[in-house]
């Protein structure tokens, strides 16, 4: 069973993936118009990339991390993925500077980074808390 578990995640992962890609270059005439313009005082487009990449580390450390590591290891496989997925949040916004419909802002990129280190911290928990239950 915990090799189909490893095959979902990947599939989970994946299909993450896409759906980020997608919604980073779609033409904004493609996305429905909002009439909300904030969120808790936040501009609802960093919310929007905060919600986007919080799960990345999350998904891929379900994937990428073995249950039987140590937990130093895991919490350092933790970390490069974090780094991975900060690598993808910067390529997204400078191929969005390049495209011509997108722009590039890099109160996007903390917004990324900020969605990052949540999920990261959810991961570290959560690998802690199962390492320590053992």
């Amino acid at each position: 069973m915990k090799g189909h578990n490893k095959t979902l995640y990947t599939l989970f992962l994946c299909i993450y993936l896409i759906a980020v890609g997608v919604l980073c270059f779609l033409k904004p005439s493609s996305l429905p118009e909002v009439n909300i313009k904030t969120f808790l005082g936040l501009p609802l487009d960093k919310v929007l990339h905060f919600l986007m990449f919080t799960p990345f580390p999350i998904l891929s450390s379900l994937v990428f991390i073995n249950k039987n590591q140590k937990t130093g290891i895991s919490l350092l496989i933790l970390s490069i993925l974090a780094a991975a997925g900060a690598c993808i949040s910067y390529g997204t916004e400078l191929i969005q500077s390049e495209i011509g419909y997108r722009s590039y802002e890099i109160q996007d990129f903390y917004a990324d980074l900020t969605g990052i280190a949540t999920g990261s911290m959810i991961s570290a928990i959560y690998l802690t808390y199962t390492k320590l239950k053992k």
